[in-house]
């Protein structure tokens, strides 16, 4: 639960730690799930993105911090997530835990299925940053894998993306994604 303590806490951290400060030393107190529950805060949006940046800089820093717990309240937050910038930064985290090398975890099909339809809605949605696009496309490849039908429907998408708006980083991500299926 979000409390005016946690709040003042987190306000403090932010404004004195530079990013390679980023750890659980820095946290005073507060958890990752508070880290989550904060990136969830609708009445600030930038407190929001600076929690969800630094819940995405610890965690990838430090991925053996990463337990079932924390990755079920990720995944949850997803459908009701409506800040873009904090978008960024749990897909950075889901490109971790739908790794192939990212054994550490298992995800059910449940969170699977969650992270899945959460992706490919913010993949067809024209609001989407383009850096969240990106990370969706590499998170879906690397699902299509275990789901295999998830395939022809990337493929689908990211051609039609390379059609209406090849920015460098879509062309890039699209290229090397067509290209696993041609072979």
């Amino acid at each position: 639960m979000i409390t005016k303590q946690k709040l003042e806490i987190f306000s403090a951290i932010y404004t004195q730690y530079q990013v390679a400060d980023f750890s659980l030393n820095i946290l005073q107190g507060l958890s990752l799930i508070d880290l989550l529950e904060l990136s969830m805060y609708q009445e600030d949006k930038q407190l929001a993105f600076r929690s969800a940046w630094i819940f995405e800089t610890i965690v990838l820093k430090d991925k053996k911090l990463l337990d079932k717990n924390i990755s079920t309240l990720l995944i949850q937050n997803l459908s009701t997530l409506n800040n873009w910038s904090c978008a960024r930064s749990y897909t950075k985290v889901l490109m971790h835990l739908t790794s192939p090398k990212a054994t550490a975890i298992q995800l059910d099909d449940v969170e699977y299925d969650i992270i899945i339809h959460v992706s490919f809605s913010w993949l067809i949605d024209p609001s989407c940053p383009i850096a969240v696009l990106t990370n969706c496309m590499d998170i879906l490849d690397q699902l299509r894998v275990r789901y295999p039908w998830i395939k022809e429907e990337l493929y689908t998408q990211v051609e039609y993306l390379l059609r209406i708006n090849p920015t460098p980083a879509i062309k890039s991500r699209s290229l090397k994604i067509l290209k696993k299926h041609k072979k």
